[in-house]
């Protein structure tokens, strides 16, 4: 995977992503509603980003912008240069920015899991000989090697979610999306894909664009859009973006389990400094006095 992803990352990384003042609407009859208002921000190649924010924020809408599935009405949207509006470059487009959704079993595709971990590369006319490579990299990436020739049905929600996250990576794209793609997971399987994601974006470089409305999973990324009424209120790390109590609230999100407590213990009037993660909040809890 090292040969397939540079290890250029962070803020001396290019813009990978570039989304100009973008703005979407829904149409239904004579109604007209707005799902993304004047959008702009970048995503750098390697950077783990983060799109927070409750139901109908507009995040979704705004990562199937990203790869092309819906067009803006006014501003622009480019990955590694290429608009998404250009028709003859979506195959070329939809190769570079990978989608991961809430239900795995709609992505599936084959009775066997290294059939559906193959139907990608196939749709590009990568040889079989590449295709068995690439089946053997995307399963091991995502610790799912032993089950390559199992049906998908004997699976867990985690697993199966994992393996739609391999069937992506055998397309070797630049960008993975994941929307809101632990949603329907117990606790387990969401750490299975938390740690799996993780692990590929600090390790292997991958670019990774998060949608939840998660707390915790937000605490890992390099930087965080907060959405509201389908406009972007707050950008920035995890620390930055959680400390701004007010804008958390303005966009109906809680905040993390251990930044809530820590903030409850200083409204007690305990000395604690604010916590963004458990072991933050134990070393506050440790110092006290």
């Amino acid at each position: 995977m090292n040969d397939i992803y540079s290890p250029e990352r962070g803020a001396g990384a290019h813009e990978i992503i570039k989304v100009e003042n973008v703005s979407y609407d829904y149409v239904s009859g004579e109604q007209v509603s707005r799902g993304v208002r004047g959008v702009s921000l970048t995503v750098r190649k390697g950077e783990f980003v983060v799109l927070l924010g409750h139901n109908g924020s507009g995040k979704s809408t705004l990562a199937k912008l990203l790869n092309g599935f819906i067009v803006p009405a006014e501003g622009k949207v480019t990955v590694e240069g290429i608009d998404t509006r250009d028709d003859k470059r979506i195959y070329e487009l939809r190769a570079k920015v990978g989608m991961v959704f809430q239900n795995a079993d709609n992505q599936m595709v084959a009775s066997v899991i290294e059939n559906d971990i193959a139907f990608g590369p196939e749709n590009l006319g990568v040889p079989r000989d590449e295709i068995e490579k690439r089946i053997s990299w995307a399963l091991d990436a995502v610790n799912m090697s032993e089950h390559r020739r199992r049906s998908p049905n004997k699976l867990s929600g985690g697993q199966k979610q994992r393996i739609a996250i391999a069937a992506i990576l055998a397309m070797y794209p630049d960008v993975l999306i994941l929307d809101e793609s632990t949603a329907m997971l117990d606790p387990k399987g969401r750490g299975e894909i938390m740690e799996t994601i993780s692990r590929l974006n600090k390790e292997k470089g991958l670019t990774v664009i998060l949608i939840t409305h998660y707390m915790d999973e937000a605490i890992a990324a390099d930087r965080i859009f907060v959405m509201n009424e389908g406009r972007i209120i707050k950008e920035g790390k995890p620390r930055e973006v959680f400390s701004d109590t007010e804008k958390i609230a303005e966009a109906k999100l809680e905040l993390p389990v251990a930044s809530r407590i820590s903030a409850e213990l200083r409204r007690a009037g305990l000395d604690i400094p604010f916590a963004l993660t458990d072991e933050e909040l134990a070393e506050g809890l440790c110092r006290l006095k």
